[in-house]
């Protein structure tokens, strides 16, 4: 039962000044009240800030909206990011991830471009938060770290105490104990230095989940009840419930069953009132293991099933599909910026070329005449183009400033993208012997593989969408999602039908801005019934290739004629059951690897002889093979441009 809660340590740029008996209200109308637009934003982003602190988020995100529509109108930048992070806070704490997220990263956007160095580490801090939320850990660690490099350079210690404390939950979460420990230490000294009470009841709360965990429970009640004390003396009711639900965990823990139920009794009233559904999920799967305890199983199903139905609504796929746009919105919005500074750079070329022309031309047809008396007029013509000279070469300057930060972009652009392709420890979980030879051509690329296991099947695929490179990529992202909308929203298996739903999914998808988008993708996939240990098969312009051991051959199965997306003659898809023995092998392909140019006479690689290649290495383990083909594709390659991304994934049957 790992159901206690860690305190995330916010750095607060506002920190409400108002007791809570003055309520947020009366800081809101102040807000309203005053006439100086600064004043009056900055009075309502205390209010906001004063209502996620003391929990009333609703409210909170109410007043937010309205103050962040003041601040665009007025074109208060910094301030409008400082409302747009307080409102995600709020978001954050209700456990709407993909809002919170939202606007974080609006904040972020409004804090580099205005070089607010101070939110913009606040910000980030929120981000790995998020992160760390949703077990991306190596990500929230990365944000952390970014934040933490920010607040030492601006030599801000509560800041860095909070962005320590933070490093250190992803570590206690790794199951880093020692680590976590350590930092903890650390950001309790930072605290108790600055007498900051706040902090000092995260850190106690902290260390005392980490004790728990490595099951030490004297020093985790002694650092719990630490922790309660301070939090009540502030009245900060979120934290009030937090400590509560971490000592009735630890009472059951320990078999003190009444003094667990009382305290965690209290947490789920206090969540209750908060609206705080991560704290009240911790709070049902205590109470169940409670009942479970005193053998009350009636009890302990009820809370068990009020868990799992929290538990789905924080983990809507939907959140995360969301997060993943956001956060590729980000990134491609740099580009966009390049693109219109390489306009400017090419108009502003074009501009050089005809002054100068113009000088030219002029000194030709009068330079027999007027030498002398034009000498002086062409001194300062010189001059004008020196200075014009000097103007473009700073512009070429910020132009490679840009191509820099967009290649940057695209690199990041590239680790969103194999954060969706299945893990390689997950591929080894569910899949026997096999291997997967990705090579992109650009950056990021169109060709993916995909992999879904179901509670009745294993699904795997090799797809390759329109293009290659940035709009591969995006497109790769709306074929991803609609895969896996067509298994987990409409529970297909079939692959047939599974390839039905999903071109519907994209053209409906493609379609909502009534311009005729004949994008899409070929796929191959393959469905494997875990019960039945049937394999069947559907593709879209990519075939399936099975490698016979008895007789040493591929037998090719032909897919449909036709794509996942808008078509002329659109048709079901076919679903082929594939008939194999033990040590057959099956692989699924892209056409990057055939089509690419190479060889002495700069040819085709072409199917034909990808095939017998594979024949030739079937001596070759499975796993050992990707070694040859990817030597092979480089050889072949040679000097010659990649035209293509390149996708094989090759499955030993057991």
């Amino acid at each position: 039962m790992k159901n206690q809660l860690l305190t995330i340590t916010l750095i607060l740029l506002i920190v409400p000044a108002w007791g809570q008996t003055s309520g947020m209200d009366s800081i809101y109308k102040l807000g309203k009240a005053e006439k100086n637009i600064k004043k009056k934003l900055l009075l309502l982003n205390e209010s906001v800030a004063y209502g996620w602190y003391y929990g009333d988020y609703d409210k909170a995100i109410r007043y937010g909206n309205e103050a962040l529509q003041l601040a665009h109108k007025y074109k208060q930048d910094s301030i409008a990011s400082l409302i747009d992070n307080n409102i995600g806070i709020a978001f954050d704490y209700k456990g709407d991830y993909s809002q919170a997220l939202a606007h974080f990263f609006n904040a972020l956007r409004i804090a580099e471009r205005i070089k607010d160095k101070n939110n913009e580490a606040y910000i980030l801090s929120n981000i790995g938060l998020i992160y760390n939320n949703q077990k991306q850990y190596d990500k929230a660690l990365q944000y952390h770290k970014e934040s933490l490099r920010i607040q030492r350079e601006l030599k801000f210690k509560k800041g860095i105490a909070a962005s320590v404390n933070n490093m250190a939950i992803v570590f206690m979460n790794q199951k880093k104990y020692e680590k976590a420990i350590y930092h903890y230490h650390e950001s309790l000294s930072i605290d108790l230095g600055l007498n900051d009470s706040t902090g000092i009841a995260d850190d106690y709360n902290n260390l005392g989940v980490c004790y728990q965990e490595t099951k030490d429970f004297e020093k985790s009640k002694f650092y719990q009840l630490k922790s309660l004390e301070i939090r009540e003396k502030l009245h900060q009711t979120l934290g009030v419930a937090t400590s509560k639900l971490n000592l009735g965990v630890l009472a059951v823990k320990a078999g003190k069953l009444d003094e667990g139920e009382k305290y965690l009794s209290e947490a789920k009233e206090l969540a209750k009132k908060l609206g705080a559904k991560e704290i009240l999920k911790s709070v049902y799967e205590s109470l169940s293991e409670l009942g479970k305890k005193r053998g009350d199983f009636k009890t302990a199903y009820e809370y068990l099933f009020k868990f799992n139905e929290i538990e789905k609504e924080l983990a809507d796929e939907n959140n995360i599909r969301k997060q993943t746009q956001e956060e590729m919105n980000y990134q491609f919005d740099k580009e966009r910026e390049t693109q219109r500074l390489n306009q400017l750079k090419t108009a502003l070329e074009n501009k050089k070329k005809q002054e100068q022309s113009l000088i030219i031309n002029w000194a030709i047809a009068v330079v027999g005449i007027l030498i002398l008396g034009f000498s002086f007029i062409l001194y300062r013509r010189w001059n004008e183009v020196k200075k014009q000279k000097v103007i473009i070469e700073e512009k070429n300057r910020q132009v490679e400033e840009k191509n820099h930060e967009i290649l940057d972009s695209i690199n990041y652009a590239k680790r969103i993208q194999t954060a969706i392709l299945p893990s390689a420890q997950l591929r080894a979980k569910v899949l026997p012997d096999h291997f997967v030879l990705y090579e992109p051509k650009d950056i990021v690329a169109g060709d993916f593989y995909w992999l879904e296991e179901t509670k009745d099947s294993i699904i795997f695929a090799v797809a390759d969408c329109t293009g290659h490179g940035v709009p591969g990529a995006m497109m790769s992202v709306v074929c991803h999602n609609a895969l896996n909308r067509s298994v987990k929203e409409f529970g297909l298996r079939k692959p047939g039908e599974i390839l039905d739903k999903t071109r519907e999914i994209i053209v409906d998808e493609l379609s909502k801005n009534q311009q005729d988008v004949s994008d899409g993708m070929d796929i191959s996939l393959c469905t494997w019934n875990k019960s039945t240990n049937e394999i069947t098969w559907a593709g879209a312009n990519n075939p399936l290739w099975i490698w016979k051991k008895e007789s040493n051959e591929i037998v090719e199965i032909k897919p449909n004629k036709q794509p996942i997306g808008k078509h002329f003659d659109m048709q079901p898809f076919t679903s082929h059951p594939v008939e194999l023995q033990k040590g057959d092998r099956i692989y699924l392909i892209t056409d990057g690897y055939a089509d690419q140019f190479g060889g002495p006479e700069s040819k085709k690689f072409k199917a034909k002889n990808l095939k017998n290649l594979l024949v030739q290495i079937s001596t070759e383990k499975i796993h050992q093979q990707i070694e040859i083909l990817k030597s092979n594709f480089f050889q072949w390659k040679g000097e010659l441009e990649q035209i293509d991304d390149v996708c094989i994934m090759g499955i030993e049957m057991e």
